[in-house]
C-alpha cells in the first residue's frame, strides 16, 4: 500500500492542530501544580509537538500537486491555507525554541520555570489560533460541508438526495 502526498499530508496534519490545543491546558496546568517534573515533562510534549508541525509543512507541497488539478479545486484557497500554515508553522517552531531553552535553563535554576512556563503558554496559545486557522482554511479546499461554495458541495447535495 502506497500513500499519495494528500494522504500523508492528511495523515500528519492533525497531531500539531490537535497538540497545540493540548500543550495550552497541560501548560495552563503546570502554572498551577508545584512538581517540577510535570513542569519539565510539559516543556518537553510541547517541543514535540512544536517539532511535528514540519511534518505537515514538508508534505504541503506535495498534496498540493496532488489535487491542484482536480476538479473544484480553488488555487485561491490553496494559497490561503499555504499562507496560514507557514504562519503557524513559524509559531510552532518559535514555541517549540522557547519551550527548549525554558527546558535547559531550568535544569540549573528552576525558579525560572515561573517565568518560562507563562511565556511558553503563550506562544502555544498563539500557536493554536494560528494552527486551527491553517486547518480550517486546509478543510475548506476539499471538504464541502466547511465550504459550500467550492463547486464539491453541488455534487455531494446531489448524490445526497433520496431516489426518486
Amino acid at each position: 500500500m502506497s500513500f499519495s502526498g494528500a494522504q500523508i499530508h492528511l495523515l500528519v496534519n492533525h497531531l500539531p492542530v490537535i497538540g497545540f490545543v493540548g500543550m495550552v491546558l497541560a501548560l495552563a496546568v503546570a502554572i498551577k501544580v508545584q512538581s517540577v517534573d510535570v513542569k519539565r515533562f510539559i516543556l518537553l510534549a510541547t517541543i514535540l509537538v512544536g517539532a511535528s508541525a514540519m511534518a505537515p509543512y514538508l508534505t504541503g507541497e506535495p498534496a498540493e500537486e496532488n489535487i491542484e488539478h482536480l476538479p473544484g479545486v480553488s488555487k485561491d484557497l490553496i494559497h490561503e491555507h499555504e499562507e496560514l500554515a507557514e504562519t503557524a508553522t513559524a509559531f510552532s517552531v518559535i514555541t517549540a525554541v522557547a519551550a527548549a531553552v525554558a527546558f535547559f535553563v531550568q535544569r540549573r535554576r528552576s525558579q525560572t520555570l515561573r517565568i518560562s512556563i507563562p511565556i511558553v503558554l503563550a506562544l502555544s496559545l498563539v500557536t493554536a489560533g494560528f494552527m486551527s486557522a491553517a486547518a480550517h482554511e486546509g478543510g475548506k479546499i476539499r471538504h464541502p460541508e466547511i465550504n459550500p461554495t467550492s463547486g464539491i458541495s453541488d455534487a455531494v447535495s446531489r448524490t445526497d438526495k433520496a431516489p426518486e
